[in-house]
């Protein structure tokens, strides 16, 4: 008879539809993707000399450490 009136209580304490209260699958992506994509007009951000020279020199290297070839002089 416990076991019973365990059971109903559990069951009362479910949600209806498992995951009905997370978001939608992949809005999470969808939402980051649209925060990091610059529309034509946006406008951009400053970015200081020696800043963009360093994010340029750690984009050109290769994923392993060693400097990736480059078609630029």
């Amino acid at each position: 008879m416990a076991l019973l009136l365990f059971a109903t209580l559990l069951a009362g304490c479910m949600a209806p539809q498992p995951g009905a209260d997370l978001p939608p699958y992949g809005e999470s992506v969808q939402h980051t993707k649209a925060l990091q994509t610059y529309e034509p007009g946006d406008p951009v951000p400053p970015l200081h000399g020696a800043k963009a020279a360093e994010a340029m020199r750690l984009y050109r290297q290769a994923p392993g450490g060693s400097q990736a070839p480059s078609s630029l002089p």
